[in-house]
Parts: C-alpha cells; sequence; structure tokens
C-alpha cells in the first residue's frame, strides 16, 4: 500500500474519532439520569432563551412545609423503571399521576396554566394543556 494513502486514512480516522469524542461532553447527565438535588436546584430558574417567558418559581421548602400542614397523602417511589420516565420536559407518562385534593388542594400555589399532581413520592407541577412536567420535587411525600 502507498505509503501516502496511510497517511491519508490515518488522518481521516483520526479526524473522526475526535469529532465523535466531542459529541457529548464528558459532563452530560447519561440517558434517564435524574438531576441530583444540587443540579436540580441551581438550574431550575435558568431562563428560557429565544423569547419564551421564565417558568414559575417554586419555594421548595415552603411547598414541603405546606404538605406536613395538611398531612398530604404518604406514599412510596415509583418503580425504577417508570421513574426514569418521570423527566422535567418531558410528557408525564399516563395514569400514573393523582390529583391533590381537599382543603390541601385549595392551599397549593397557583400558576396559571400550570397545575400539581402526585407521583409516587414525588410532587409535580405540569403545564396542564401540554401535560408537560415543567418542575418533580423528589421524594417529598415520603
Amino acid at each position: 500500500m502507498n505509503p501516502l494513502r496511510i497517511i491519508i486514512i490515518s488522518a481521516l480516522s483520526a479526524s473522526m474519532l475526535n469529532s465523535i469524542a466531542l459529541a457529548q461532553p464528558a459532563h452530560a447527565p447519561a440517558h434517564g439520569a435524574r438531576d441530583n438535588a444540587h443540579q436540580h436546584e441551581t438550574n431550575r430558574h435558568r431562563p428560557e432563551r429565544e423569547g419564551r417567558i421564565d417558568l414559575p418559581r417554586i419555594n421548595e421548602r415552603e411547598l414541603r412545609q405546606l404538605l406536613r400542614q395538611h398531612d398530604a397523602p404518604r406514599a412510596e417511589p415509583l418503580p425504577p423503571g417508570i421513574q426514569r420516565n418521570l423527566e422535567r420536559g418531558k410528557p408525564l407518562p399516563p395514569g400514573i399521576a393523582k390529583r391533590f385534593d381537599g382543603q390541601l388542594a385549595a392551599q397549593l400555589p397557583r400558576y396559571p396554566g400550570y397545575e400539581w399532581e402526585r407521583v409516587g413520592a414525588d410532587v409535580v407541577l405540569i403545564e396542564a394543556a401540554t401535560r408537560i412536567v415543567i418542575d418533580v420535587l423528589v421524594d417529598v411525600l415520603r
């Protein structure tokens, strides 16, 4: 084989491998990975780009206190396979959410166009029209 051809093939191969390695940053979470508590808290209120409006600001401490005061129903976490499907920015999986009722439902913070639901031990805020998960408060009902 021609030495020039070997050099060209080697250079092309190295270039392709380099672009594949840069395709996903090392800090990107694995597919289906849940946010850890620190990332969840710091990334939640980041303004959207391209003219979108900010999402509702949620005071997690006040919400936890409200749920305790009104004896919110306790629940066990979802099975891991279902839990992986519960993620911000994705549609709420059908059939797994329950609405809050009674005095607790009336006391929850209200945001026009959004609803609170409980999913296992988590509390989620969803966009009412699209059922897209806006925020997940993990293990609040445990």
